[in-house]
């Protein structure tokens, strides 16, 4: 009878412990770009330490200007000191993800913006970049005075494919008459070229202008600024770097993809499959329209409001496809 009630007590105890030792997770987070980029890897910094606040047990390491070359031994070298959790934040890091996952049965691989996943420890978060675009270009043909507006993507990948469409069938929701143009830089860390594009667009009448990309966005954010015209973020909320310029920002809310990522592990619930969030997982959204609050009329707000809401009913049909 001892026995059993001995054993009973230890299935009790047994997920409490498991709970608690799972807290004590080492964390990696894999970047192809530096932390103060303003945008794309700004915000994964950004969401690893709002885990930590959330989870305070964790042990983080952060890897900054990861190249294509370097990515496979960087994520190969966190698993074998024993991260539990490795994230490449990137669709770069997909391929080498796969060619070495299964070497390291210990460790959850967890790619961001990419669709892989393989069992047994191979999963991907990715956001709905694509509606987050539509909602920028909604906004963006909302402000412009010239009716002419520009983007400015990094290079055409999928996710950055799916935001350039959404931006233009947003803007054109608004206005079906608006020029929408678009340039890529073809490189991530070029901010020259990025603020000569944007110069350019300026320069031919483009009064509002977004970009996507990584350190790129920082070129397009300099030549609105000295132009004097409205910039549309993207994925982190900047507007502080420039309060006067950035109406607002299209946020990728990459905390929501980390922490569902750590929790799921915590949990023993997480699975070798693409995890895919847009509004109604909170994966993407607005910011707050700030010191252009008064640029944007009732009727305006709520037309940005009508499509969200419209997103999230499934009402909308001109979304751009997934890639």
């Amino acid at each position: 009878m001892l026995r059993s009630i001995m054993v009973a007590m230890c299935l009790l105890v047994m997920p409490v412990l498991s709970h608690a030792q799972a807290d004590k997770l080492k964390v990696a987070l894999v970047l192809p770009g530096s932390v103060t980029d303003g945008t794309f890897n700004s915000a994964a910094a950004e969401g690893i330490k709002k885990a930590q606040e959330k989870y305070p047990n964790l042990q983080v390491s952060i890897r900054e200007n990861t190249q294509v070359a370097e990515a496979q031994e960087a994520l190969s070298a966190y698993a074998r000191d024993g991260y539990d959790i490795v994230i490449g934040h990137g669709f770069q890091f997909a391929d080498p993800a796969k060619r070495i996952h299964k070497r390291f049965p210990d460790t959850w691989f967890i790619i961001n913006t990419a669709k892989v996943a393989e069992a047994p420890n191979l999963a991907s978060f990715d956001n709905r970049w694509g509606d987050a675009g539509y909602i920028a270009g909604a906004v963006a043909a909302l402000l412009t005075e010239s009716g002419k507006i520009g983007n400015i993507p990094a290079i055409p990948v999928p996710v950055i494919q799916e935001y350039d469409e959404g931006f233009k069938r947003g803007a054109a929701r608004i206005n079906p008459d608006i020029e929408v143009v678009s340039a890529f830089v073809g490189s991530f860390s070029d901010i020259a070229k990025a603020k000569e594009i944007t110069t350019s667009m300026i320069d031919s009448g483009a009064d509002v202008v977004s970009a996507i990309g990584n350190e790129n966005v920082v070129g397009t954010l300099q030549a609105a600024k000295e132009k004097g015209v409205v910039m549309i973020g993207t994925a982190f909320d900047s507007a502080a770097l420039a309060p006067d310029t950035i109406a607002t920002t299209a946020l990728i809310n990459f905390d929501v993809n980390i922490d569902m990522a750590i929790g799921k592990v915590i949990e023993g619930t997480i699975e070798p499959k693409n995890y895919l969030l847009g509004l109604n997982e909170n994966g993407i959204g607005l910011a707050p329209y700030r010191n252009f609050e008064d640029k944007l009329s009732a009727e305006d707000k709520a037309k940005v409001q009508e499509i969200m809401d419209g997103i999230r009913a499934g009402t909308i049909d001109d979304l751009p496809e997934i890639r």
